[in-house]
């Protein structure tokens, strides 16, 4: 694989090694084997070996000039009767080059000059004329074929290339995608933590206060409400920093608290009826059965709705209504004439985490204000 690498990231280098190495095979061929039919391997065969040879340290960049310098250097070389030798695979090497770079037109001029390179080379031999054009023809053909094959594959790498690029972006746009809806999902958690719990704690430390002198048992009432919502209020606290780093848990501070149920509506209305809000619950069907995540997202729009309808309708009866059919999970919150979330006020960011929360779940969230002056929110959650 590191071989593979350096390849890929230092074509140029692997070329001039190449070419090295050519280089040094052709001159210890030409001063080792040394027939009596042939010049000696003298100093100008070392030049013009070298002339043959280290052009192909740029075949990638320039396929067609290394090509037909290295014919040429070639075709003086055994135009001054030196042994052919290993000399005629350079410019066969440089026309592979060609063909793996260059379209049909190109390759074919250069199939012409390579063919004439390995035809000289086999009347330098002096092989038969039918022998030295068979070979010509068929190295010329082989060294074509290979390099619309490498061409093929350079094609093919580059596509791939570029399908993995679009893959690393694309996964790092879902990446980018997921962590922005778990920045948004622990938001709304947050606000319904935060807001539903400090509107309780405000309201009872009001009415504390403006009956510690004249009422002290409904006064300490209220301080027993703010003690026992503001410890609900950092459990669920608590349990969010949990879930945002689990190794607190393995710690051993201890299982965090499950996430808030339909069994805690009750609670959730005492309270409520404690800071003097008249609270009415109706629920029906089998509630306990449904999945943690719905009944979550049920108990955390039942919050909501009653958190705005505390700091907005004033002391109206609300009205809460939480069904399960065989379709569908509904739940109602109603209250009477008052004043209804606007644009602007807090309420809007929990509308629209309520909306987040129900579309999790396939699910509807509508709101708005009653014929009577009251104001509604309705949710349904299907349960396929």
């Amino acid at each position: 694989m590191h071989r593979i690498e350096f390849v890929r990231r230092h074509p140029r280098a692997v070329d001039l090694a190449l070419a090295v190495t050519m280089l040094a095979a052709m001159c210890a061929v030409g001063g080792l084997y040394r027939p009596p039919v042939h010049r000696p391997f003298d100093a100008v065969a070392y030049l013009l070996t070298g002339l043959i040879c280290l052009p192909l340290g740029a075949r990638r960049v320039h396929p067609m000039p290394v090509l037909l310098a290295t014919s040429a250097a070639y075709l003086v070389y055994a135009a001054q009767g030196y042994l052919p030798g290993l000399h005629f695979w350079g410019p066969v090497l440089a026309f592979y080059s060609l063909a793996a770079a260059k379209p049909r037109w190109p390759t074919a001029v250069g199939a012409v000059v390579t063919a004439v390179v390995v035809l000289s080379s086999g009347i330098a031999l002096h092989a038969p004329l039918f022998a030295a054009v068979a070979e010509a023809v068929a190295v010329t053909a082989v060294a074509w074929g290979l390099g619309g094959v490498g061409r093929r594959l350079a094609d093919w790498n580059e596509l791939l290339a570029e399908a993995t690029e679009r893959l690393r972006c694309d996964q790092a746009r879902r990446i980018e995608r997921a962590l922005t809806q778990e920045r948004l999902r622990i938001a709304r958690e947050l606000h319904d933590v935060v807001a539903h719990h400090m509107s309780m704690i405000s309201m009872q430390a009001g009415l504390a206060g403006y009956v510690f002198d004249t009422d002290p048992p409904t006064a300490r009432a209220a301080v027993d409400t703010i003690g026992g919502t503001s410890r609900e209020a950092l459990a669920e606290m608590r349990r969010l920093l949990v879930l945002l780093r689990e190794s607190d848990v393995a710690g051993g501070d201890g299982e965090p608290e499950p996430a808030p149920g339909l069994d805690r509506l009750a609670a959730l209305v005492a309270r409520a009826r404690a800071g003097g809000v008249e609270v009415g619950l109706e629920t029906s069907g089998d509630l306990e059965s449904l999945p943690s995540g719905l009944q979550l997202t049920v108990y955390r729009v039942v919050q909501e709705a009653l958190t705005n309808a505390v700091k907005h309708a004033g002391p109206a009866l609300v009205a809460i209504g939480v069904h399960r059919g065989p379709h569908a999970v509904t739940a109602t919150i109603r209250n009477g004439p008052g004043s209804p979330v606007r644009d602007g006020e807090s309420g809007e960011y929990g509308l629209l985490g309520m909306r987040e929360r129900a579309k999790l779940y396939g699910g509807t969230v509508t709101a708005g204000p009653r014929p009577d002056g009251g104001f509604a929110v309705e949710l349904a959650l299907p349960l396929t």
